[in-house]
């Protein structure tokens, strides 16, 4: 199968949205359980505005979502893969998790609010948080990866 950046692009960012309903769903009907306001987080990097905020947090994780599913499917092309794209999105998943978790124990550094101690800082893997927030973490990484391999699959 050739490459097709259309149909990457695509997957990502349905792939993105479904993740950030799903987080969203968590962090509105358990609050307590899942605190991350993960696109509120990400604005606040470069505004403190709140309605600003969730649109430059909005963008960057769409941005983010995007790059992820072209260095997939990238990998899906330099090695050839022909079938089992939601296993191997699976499994890219796993390994995205892991990036992304590495980056969120760096936020605390990086983040103006975070440094200030007005936010706290999610910590590696987002350890910090309560379980259901590492495992929802987890899982929601586990599904953006299954579904831009299932939607990459479909579209190219």
């Amino acid at each position: 199968m050739a490459w097709d950046g259309g149909a990457a692009v695509a997957a990502g960012a349905v792939a993105t949205a479904v993740m950030t309903a799903m987080l969203y769903m968590g962090f509105f009907m358990m609050p307590r359980q899942m605190p991350m306001n993960l696109l509120y987080m990400l604005g606040t990097m470069v505004t403190t505005r709140t309605g600003p905020a969730y649109m430059m947090g909005a963008m960057a994780h769409a941005m983010m979502g995007i790059v992820f599913a072209l260095i997939y499917t990238g990998v899906f092309r330099a090695f050839d893969v022909e079938a089992d794209f939601a296993a191997w999105g699976l499994l890219f998943g796993l390994v995205h998790w892991a990036v992304v978790g590495v980056g969120m124990g760096m936020m605390g550094a990086m983040h103006p609010l975070m440094r200030r101690g007005e936010m706290a800082a999610p910590g590696p893997l987002v350890m910090n948080y309560p379980a259901m927030t590492v495992v929802g973490f987890l899982m929601l990484h586990l599904v953006f990866g299954v579904l831009v391999g299932v939607l990459y699959d479909a579209w190219a």
